[in-house]
């Protein structure tokens, strides 16, 4: 018992030291984005690169990516790392994120030799390149996305390499904000040094370190056991990104998850090839997302430290846009980072069913409102929108805010910061009408968010997902309403890019407004088993109108407000009668086009369910979450084909019946 009491301290005490690590962030930055936005993380490494502590509020895409750049810092160094030495990392195809996230690593010593690493990842507003912000929709190449950090020292045994800092920050726009952040980040490091040094003469030095190798084996075994409850076999899911920003057509990720024993494979072999838009990520993603959701699905409870990773092996083929290599630009990483969620999370919702979950908002809607001030400089307005989360069993999701893949990230940035700083007025910033993922639990809403300009001039930067392929719902739940991200002129709504979503640049004048209209989360369960109630006190809260409420939820009132119980039983048997079911037939292999996944339906079936051909539709089988592809209108009426891998995503087999919904990028409003 006493053994155990005192490994609980030891997790607690270095729980404690991250916990005032980001505190200490916190209080010193400069940059909203991190001050408020949070847009950052602290970790706790060992000697040898694994995951030691993290705090419970830092952002899982950083954390999982901290390992891998510690290991290239040991791998780089060796021997060559001495007390008072810094590194810095940010390269994507290294184990960073994009560039803008930029790590900091301090080593720490007991007795001589190097014991941990104390880890800092903050998002710098400006790193560089072709646009302020340095993110933008419309890169060819990773040059244009700003300074690209391989592992490297900075401070050699504490004598800072100011030539090195010199060149850094001089091409990186806000040099004094850059290096107030940068300065945050060095004294946090140096208070961590010394709270380790306190906890090594608390308990001894090896004992401390013996009890961290203690817990990262009990977090194995936990895990692992976790692993064991599951049904061994194969499981599929895929998902698109809907453009990359240069070229028209999707990427795919595709998956095959195996359980066997006690451990779990994902394989991504399949998946599209890197590209020249900036949708990409290093390697760490693929590994940061399966991490990320098995745990989630699995052992949410327990603290997180490397041996929770252990049971899973990811394989992420070179050369794909899920692990690329140079010079694709990655500043869309986190919009890869967050399909490889969902496609993991439909997989694990097979494994197991009851923690399904409807799809979320889609990435980090990077928005950047740009311009120039009285004094030459440039200033750069970071906007983050967040969005509707996907309902589950039993919960509704909710509305308007990060995710739980996102830590502790700010949802709604106030007023007063962007006003305050900055020539612009938000101008509206609420919750965005019907555009839930509708089920017997709904998903949650997104928001809409309206800026004004106030300058002569300012510069629109977007890089966004999910704006033409919305968040899919689960167990016969529907979508939630795509992202949409547009400038108001003169009272006229305009589109800033050709690509939805991608934008590089576009050029604003006074009094135009940046509309931010952002995805709601995916639906659970049928709509029409929703109970009327809720739905009406949606309608009570300004959620939905009664005509949305009438036609994707079958809820009619009367016209004092209250429920129509028998005129709503009525409306709802129609509206199931209306849906479109059609039997399987199995084929030897699937349709594509590149790489978008191609059904046949009859033009009678396509009129049945108001599509064209071209149109995006998904299909419904046993499976949770359902599969989507593209139409031709040359099938066999009352019939749709599937070939191995359709048949293995839908979970359906020869002459059973599915049924087939259009995915609109908004939900049906109705007049």
């Amino acid at each position: 018992m006493r053994d155990i009491v005192r490994l609980e301290l030891i997790r607690e005490s270095l729980v404690a030291v991250v916990n005032e690590m980001r505190a200490n962030i916190i209080h010193s930055s400069y940059a909203a984005i991190i001050y408020e936005g949070h847009d950052f993380s602290c970790a706790l490494m060992s000697a040898d690169g694994r995951q030691i502590a993290q705090g419970l509020a830092d952002h899982p895409i950083h954390i999982f990516a901290v390992p891998y750049s510690t290991r290239e810092v040991v791998k780089a160094f060796g021997d060559d790392i001495h007390e008072g030495d810094l590194f810095l990392h940010n390269d994507p195809y290294t184990g960073g994120t994009h560039l803008n996230d930029v790590l900091l690593l301090q080593p720490i010593f007991f007795e001589g030799r190097l014991a941990m690493f104390a880890a800092m990842r903050c998002h710098w507003n400006d790193v560089g390149g072709m646009t302020p912000g340095s993110l933008s929709g419309r890169v060819k190449e990773i040059y244009q996305e700003g300074i690209r950090i391989i592992p490297t020292k900075i401070c050699e045994r504490g004598a800072l390499n100011q030539g090195l800092i010199d060149l850094l920050f001089n091409n990186m726009r806000g040099r004094e904000e850059r290096l107030g952040d940068f300065n945050a980040m060095l004294g946090t490091g140096r208070k961590a040094v010394e709270h380790i040094g306190r906890l090594f003469q608390r308990f001894g030095g090896q004992h401390l370190l013996d009890g961290v190798e203690e817990l990262i084996a009990r977090s194995e075994r936990q895990m692992r056991g976790k692993i064991t409850e599951c049904p061994d076999g194969d499981y599929f899911a895929e998902g698109f990104i809907e453009s990359d920003g240069s070229n028209p057509d999707p990427l795919v990720v595709r998956l095959k998850l195996t359980i066997s024993g006690d451990s779990i494979t994902a394989d991504f072999t399949g998946s599209s090839p890197q590209t020249n838009g900036p949708t990409n990520c290093g390697p760490a993603m693929a590994f940061n997302a399966v991490g990320t959701i098995v745990k989630a699905f699995l052992d949410p409870k327990t603290p997180i430290n490397h041996g929770s990773f252990n049971p899973i092996e990811v394989v992420a083929p070179a050369g794909s846009f899920i692990n690329a290599r140079e010079t694709s630009p990655c500043g869309g990483m986190a919009e890869v980072k967050f399909l490889i969620d969902s496609v993991v999370a439909s997989a694990m919702g097979q494994v197991v069913p009851h923690m399904s979950v409807g799809d979320l908002k889609g990435g980090a809607n990077h928005i950047h409102i740009t311009g120039a001030r009285s004094n030459n400089s440039t200033f750069i307005h970071y906007e983050w929108p967040a969005g509707g989360t996907g309902a589950s069993d039993n919960t509704d999701g909710s509305t308007a805010v990060r995710s739980y893949n996102e830590g502790d990230f700010n949802s709604i940035q106030s007023a007063e910061t962007v006003e305050k700083q900055y020539p612009l007025r938000v101008e509206a910033c609420e919750i965005r009408e019907g555009s839930c993922g509708d089920g017997e639990f709904r998903g949650g809403f997104g928001l809409r968010r309206d800026i004004r300009i106030l300058d002569e001039r300012a510069m629109l930067s977007v890089l966004s997902e999910k704006n033409v392929i919305p968040p899919y719902g689960v167990k016969g739940g529907s979508n939630g309403a795509a992202n949409k991200f547009t400038v108001i002129r003169n009272g006229k709504q305009i589109e800033p890019s050709d690509v939805p979503g991608k934008v590089s640049g576009f050029e604003l004048l006074k009094n135009d407004i940046v509309r931010e209209e952002t995805a709601g989360g995916g639906g659970f369960g049928d709509p029409f088993n929703r109970d009327a109630s809720r739905v009406r006190a949606d309608m009570v809260n300004g959620l939905l109108t009664e005509s949305q409420a009438a036609s994707r939820y079958g809820v009619i009132l009367e016209p004092d407000g209250s429920v129509n119980e028998k005129q709503t039983v009525e409306r709802r048997r129609t509206l199931r009668e209306e849906r479109l079911k059609l039997r399987v037939q199995v084929i030897e292999t699937d349709e594509f086009d590149g790489v978008r996944r191609i059904f046949q339906i009859s033009d009678a079936d396509a009129r049945l369910i108001g599509i064209q051909r071209g149109d995006l539709i998904e299909i419904r089988g046993s499976a949770c979450a359902p599969v989507r592809g593209w139409t031709k209108l040359n099938g066999a009426p009352g019939v749709i084909a599937l070939g191995a891998s359709g048949s293995a995503l839908t979970g359906v087999s020869a002459d059973e019946f599915v049924e087939i919904r259009s995915v609109p990028s908004m939900p049906f409003f109705g007049e």
